[in-house]
């Protein structure tokens, strides 16, 4: 494997963001920007752009618990396959100036792949499921297998069983009559 790693497209600006775009009419706005924050800082950690940086960085990113924590993100989310669209990106455009870097890309890709399936059968975690709300910016607690979430006007408690979740969804407000009242109750139950 050559140690030569000098590519002229930068990872985030001109690989992932393209694929991003691609995707923007795909996946909702909120998990378009959770993978931009997430890569964002993942370039502030590992110091990979190639403007002052050392490309091969995204090695010790793709093998990092920061990595799997935005594999999880995205197989929750059902954007798994941006997440493998920008590797197999990645290691095209890597793979004569970068070839390190586009060996373990395509690696990694081949495993979403792989895993994609048995993620969907996979026992749930509720130290997964705490990890993934704490990633997407919630305020989050874990008690044995309860997970709780306090965001002010709105609590919920999720209970992860070893197929299933449970959860309880509380909303608080207020209202000046019983019509007002009716009028939240409705619009929950229409969820």
């Amino acid at each position: 494997m050559s140690e030569n790693c000098s590519p002229t497209r930068d990872f985030l600006r001109h690989i992932a963001n393209k694929v991003i775009a691609e995707y923007s009419k795909k996946i909702a706005a909120g998990i378009i920007e959770d993978v931009r924050n997430h890569l964002g800082k993942a370039e502030d950690k590992y110091k990979f752009s190639i403007y002052g940086g050392d490309p091969r960085g995204i090695i010790a990113y793709l093998k990092s618990e920061d990595w799997k924590d935005l594999v999880d993100y995205a197989a929750n989310t059902n954007s798994l396959e941006l997440l493998r669209d920008i590797l197999a990106s990645l290691a095209r455009e890597y793979s004569e100036d970068c070839p390190q870097v586009a060996e373990v890309a395509e690696r990694e890709a081949a495993e979403i792949v792989k895993s994609a399936a048995v993620r969907r059968t996979e026992d749930l975690d509720p130290s997964k499921v705490y990890r993934i709300l704490k990633m997407s910016g919630y305020r989050v607690v874990q008690r044995d297998n309860i997970v709780e979430i306090d965001e002010g006007l709105i609590r919920a408690s999720i209970k992860v069983e070893k197929d299933s979740m449970e959860y309880t969804i509380c909303k608080s407000g207020k209202a000046k009559t019983l019509d007002g009242v009716l009028s939240k109750i409705s619009k929950i139950r229409e969820l």
